[in-house]
């Protein structure tokens, strides 16, 4: 895709921005295909959500089928969306300007038209964030982006079952210190919201990572019925944080071996993101 003047990579999603009103998101998810997303994608579909629709085409992305629309709503914003894809995948990029500025509207919509797709390719999860992880040491290695979150499995396998044991790193950032305590009680209550019971907290501790501040416990009890153990990691820097989380069923102590292999190789880049 071509880069916008004035854009550069977003801090906080996958795409780029101008500013918080300015941006083009990109939406890749896992398991998706575009005759089961593109079903809806229609002009009536945006104009029953009080959207006005000033254009609307079927296309193509390279060998891809693609429909695309242009639309603006009440609020005073234009978007744009493009969403294409095969019976094995769907991508879909959205953007948002003023309707006020012609100028920067053109340049999203002439930027969510450029867009090339590759499925050869594979990614570097790395790119655009503000940290790097080394998965050649562990077991665990990267599979997918859900969202912001960063996904690993045992050799990158897309495809896991509830048995599996999972990694995940998610970015986020703070604008104050948060505390160990505020960590703990913040996690407990996502955990007993998934239906975990007998919550235990153990091996709890302040840490340095690589010179990086970061809190490190073990959290177990029962998901589902079945034994559990989390093993989560919070790392921070200069405002931005990320949450490392390990989950596992089976084998904990081999597994939380691994899982602290490819935590701890964790690093925040020295500059941009």
């Amino acid at each position: 895709m071509i880069m916008p003047q004035g854009f550069k990579y977003a801090k906080e999603f996958m795409g780029i921005e101008k500013d918080d009103k300015t941006f083009i998101k990109i939406y890749d998810p896992y398991e998706s295909d575009y005759n089961t997303s593109s079903a809806s994608f229609s002009r009536p579909m945006f104009e029953n959500k009080g959207l006005d629709v000033f254009t609307f085409k079927v296309s193509n992305v390279g060998k891809y089928p693609a429909k695309y629309a242009g639309m603006k709503s009440s609020t005073g914003y234009k978007n744009f969306e493009l969403l294409f894809g095969d019976t094995t995948f769907s991508a879909m990029l959205f953007g948002h300007c003023s309707v006020n500025d012609a100028d920067v509207s053109k340049a999203i919509e002439d930027a969510i038209l450029s867009v090339k797709y590759d499925k050869q390719i594979k990614a570097d999860p790395y790119v655009h964030n503000y940290f790097t992880i080394n998965d050649t040491i562990s077991v665990f290695k990267f599979s997918k982006f859900t969202g912001e979150v960063l996904d690993y499995s045992v050799n990158g396998n897309l495809k896991t079952g509830d048995k599996d044991a999972a990694f995940t790193v998610t970015p986020f950032s703070i604008d104050k210190p948060i505390t160990d305590k505020d960590i703990k009680k913040s996690m407990e209550e996502i955990y007993k919201q998934d239906g975990m019971t007998g919550i235990k907290v153990k091996n709890e501790s302040d840490a340095k990572i690589n010179g990086y501040d970061a809190y490190e416990s073990e959290v177990y009890g029962k998901m589902n019925g079945k034994q559990t153990m989390i093993y989560q990691l919070t790392v921070a820097k200069d405002g931005k944080a990320l949450l490392i989380m390990g989950i596992t069923k089976t084998d904990f102590d081999k597994n939380l071996a691994e899982f602290k292999k490819l935590a701890y190789t964790v690093n925040f880049k020295t500059t941009g993101k």
